[in-house]
């Protein structure tokens, strides 16, 4: 075995140790904290499917997670199914939507592909606002995890990071197989892939189903934490948006780059807002602009490389012409 391949074992065992010890601190906030961030590291990396590898940057894919969220809500309030039944039934329902719309919206590029799906968003978001059994804009209540305080804290946070270690697990296999060969050369050029034999609407329609599935994961578990959802929240814009900026950020189209950003822009967050609570927004969007600016492959291209300088930072920006 490669030493390479021996270390980063290593480090995501250490990882995997350390993630699953976190909710012994003593301090509920905090594993709340955690588990946001184990949230949007699933829908970042389930976002860099269709967007880092694939090449089609989806600005609709939060329609998955309100779907995940209300197949759990109504197969557990109105079909008094338990949540080990609702999980998975998110997950595939998310899926299975990603392919009904995946076959037309597919067929577009660039920008009308961008547009499509938020609009796809936006159109289920008024649908659920208007159907009886999701009770509109009331909005749903979930049964209660009859559980301590202190243990729902922790079922949730394993729960999510169950679901970010599946989802990982799950892109590092895609990559190894033929299956993610096929993505990474539509990304770079979808006719040469076509002309190659690959049957690239097959190949896209499955990455945007399986981009679709683990960020529905992320709904179900995320609905049941909350045990209230409302659309507003469960279709919001801005949660996609987020998702491709920790993917941006992190590293688009590697990895552990989603994960990265997932951590890194949840804690600066965080600690902006409590520093900065007025410019919150405008520090916040600074760092963001910074960051792809002088890192446009990602800030764990900077970490693994380990190139820290100024002429790091001037080679991107002369390479990628900003």
């Amino acid at each position: 075995m490669k030493t390479k391949t021996i270390k980063i074992l290593v480090g995501c065992g250490i990882g995997l140790v350390l993630a699953g010890a976190f909710p012994l601190v003593d301090n509920n906030f905090v594993i709340r904290f955690g588990t946001d961030i184990l949230m949007f590291a699933v829908l970042a990396s389930a976002w860099n499917i269709i967007g880092g590898y694939t090449g089609y940057a989806s600005f609709g894919n939060v329609v998955f997670f309100g779907i995940g969220a209300y197949t759990t809500a109504i197969l557990m309030e109105k079909g008094g199914l338990p949540f080990a039944v609702a999980y998975p039934a998110a997950g595939l329902g998310a899926a299975l939507f990603a392919v009904i719309i995946g076959l037309p919206v597919l067929r577009l590029r660039g920008h009308y592909f961008a547009i499509a799906t938020l609009g796809v968003a936006e159109a289920m978001k008024a649908l659920v606002q208007n159907l009886e059994i999701t009770e509109g804009n009331a909005g749903i209540y979930l049964p209660m995890l009859d559980l301590s305080v202190r243990h729902q804290y922790w079922f949730f946070y394993y729960m999510m990071l169950a679901t970010a270690v599946l989802t990982l697990l799950a892109t590092h296999l895609m990559l190894k197989a033929k299956f993610g060969y096929s993505l990474i050369a539509i990304r770079e050029n979808e006719q040469a892939a076509d002309s190659a034999g690959i049957n690239t609407t097959v190949a896209k329609t499955a990455a945007f189903a399986m981009s679709g599935f683990f960020t529905g994961l992320a709904g179900s578990v995320y609905a049941y934490q909350q045990a209230f959802i409302q659309p507003g929240p469960v279709f919001s814009v801005g949660m996609t948006v987020k998702m491709i900026v920790m993917a941006v950020f992190g590293g688009m189209g590697r990895l552990f780059g989603p994960l990265f950003g997932a951590v890194s822009i949840e804690v600066i967050s965080e600690f902006l807002s409590d520093y900065f609570l007025v410019a919150h927004s405008l520090f916040f969007g600074a760092l963001v602009i910074l960051a792809i600016v002088f890192t446009p492959k990602g800030v764990i291209d900077m970490v693994t490389r380990r190139r820290f300088g100024i002429a790091y930072f001037l080679q991107n920006i002369r390479e990628h012409r900003i």
